[in-house]
């Protein structure tokens, strides 16, 4: 029963001081997250609205959402080479342990770039790069896009979207 007591007494110290070390470190906005998500509702009028997690380099977590204003992707198609510009939009993060980010894309600072295309009605891949003029100053916000898609009476229909491999980096 001792040798019990003195285990349950070296968890709950551990415990401790791994809980005090993670309160330490989450205070205020990094200056990097890595971040991933889904897009949250039909793009409309070139408008793709987005939200996720992040998780900083100063160990906070933190939930974030985008709203991208883009041209429209008609004018980037796969295998032309070109992308299409970002012309606007908002970015917001909010740490758990409070903090905010607030913040704009910055027009013709940005662009959705169409990487891969599956054959048939298969998924679409697109890199999207955007600078961001936020409270905390400039910033990059940079994604990996994922368009899951299906045929529907002889079209193509994204019905589901992801951001990975994302990143939000503060120049300031």
């Amino acid at each position: 029963m001792a040798r019990i007591s003195a285990v349950v007494a070296a968890v709950a110290v551990l415990t401790a001081a791994v809980v005090a070390q993670g309160a330490g470190a989450a205070t205020g906005i990094s200056s990097s997250y890595a971040v991933s998500g889904i897009e949250t509702s039909l793009p409309t009028n070139n408008t793709s609205t987005f939200a996720g997690a992040a998780l900083g380099s100063g160990g906070d977590a933190a939930r974030w959402r985008a709203s991208v204003q883009h041209q429209a992707l008609s004018n980037c198609p796969f295998g032309s080479g070109k992308s299409c510009a970002i012309t606007g939009g908002t970015f917001s993060l909010s740490s758990l342990d409070g903090a905010h980010l607030a913040g704009a894309f910055v027009n013709g600072q940005g662009s959705v770039t169409p990487i891969s295309q599956a054959p048939g009605c298969g998924k679409q891949v697109f890199g999207v790069r955007g600078a961001l003029a936020t409270s905390a100053g400039p910033a990059v916000f940079a994604a990996t896009l994922t368009h899951y898609r299906i045929p529907l009476f002889g079209t193509c229909i994204a019905y589901f979207a992801t951001i990975t491999n994302g990143s939000l980096h503060l120049m300031a």
